[in-house]
């Protein structure tokens, strides 16, 4: 089921209107909701599981889990 526009708002609102993965922010990308858990891999709508993303760091995420997208060097 599709999040509601309230949902979304909130999101975006929360993370300031920037990509939680490359900091970019609106208007200069397009920016969407991500599952940080995929829902194919059992990932819920709930609000923790919510981040805001730029067009291209959710299609290149796509259905893998956020631990398998970044990089050792990048979490230290």
């Amino acid at each position: 089921m599709a999040l509601s526009v309230r949902v979304r708002f909130e999101v975006f609102k929360r993370d300031l209107f920037t990509c939680r993965y490359c900091g970019k922010h609106s208007p200069e990308v397009i920016l969407e909701i991500d599952h940080v858990v995929p829902c194919c891999d059992g990932g819920t709508d709930d609000l923790m599981n919510l981040v805001t993303a730029c067009w291209d760091c959710n299609r290149g995420k796509a259905g893998v889990p956020l631990s398998d997208v970044i990089s050792p060097k990048l979490s230290t």
